[in-house]
């Protein structure tokens, strides 16, 4: 009997912790979400690397569309795709869109142009030195809209073939999404992450 009066207590806490939030928030709720699709020889013959999912409320409702192509994509109606591996999330309702790319910063600097922003993957990020800077590179963390996105690098495969920088060319990469609620989160656009600024060549 107390073990269940225990368990309906927690219940009834996380019951009200997630109603005082849904309150305090200006944001949608969401739900948890996490995808993870495998990329081969990425960009070869101009080849795109799509990739869309949809972050949906509590209720099932789409409320976000991330969306994710490389330079190859001929459509810009969106906004202008580049690098190996460019995601970009916009705030939908229905079919229709209601935002720029909230992965960019609200700073002079992210908002001037469609490719600077942590959202937008060169293959040169995911080696070397860039690896220290892990925001920049392999895991990179938005913190925006009451949720927590990550987007993660792994399984990073170099090719024979060179790129134009007489470096080992990209030949495959597995992509993972994730999306969860993250009460601390309530700015409009993608907060910056903390620590060391990444020099140049790893940003933007």
């Amino acid at each position: 009997m107390k073990t269940t009066l225990k368990v309906c207590s927690v219940a009834l806490v996380l019951a009200s912790a997630a109603i005082l939030f849904a309150q305090a928030s200006k944001w949608p709720i969401i739900r948890p979400l996490e995808e993870k699709r495998a990329f081969i020889s990425p960009g070869q013959n101009n080849a795109d690397t799509p990739f869309v999912a949809f972050i949906k409320d509590t209720d099932g409702v789409p409320v976000y569309k991330l969306e994710c192509h490389n330079g190859n994509y001929e459509d810009e109606s969106e906004m202008n795709f580049s690098g190996d591996f460019q995601c970009a999330l916009f705030a939908v309702k229905g079919t229709t869109r209601m935002s720029g790319n909230l992965l960019a910063a609200d700073t002079k600097n992210e908002l001037s142009t469609d490719w600077w922003n942590r959202g937008r993957m060169r293959a040169a990020q995911l080696r070397g030195e860039c690896l220290k800077f892990p925001e920049y590179s392999t895991d990179r963390r938005f913190k925006l809209r009451g949720m927590l996105l990550t987007l993660r690098f792994t399984d990073v495969k170099w090719g024979p073939r060179k790129d134009q920088q007489k470096e080992p060319a990209l030949a495959g990469f597995t992509f993972i999404l994730k999306a969860v609620p993250e009460e601390s989160a309530q700015s409009s656009r993608a907060e910056l992450p903390t620590g060391p600024t990444p020099p140049t060549a790893c940003y933007p």
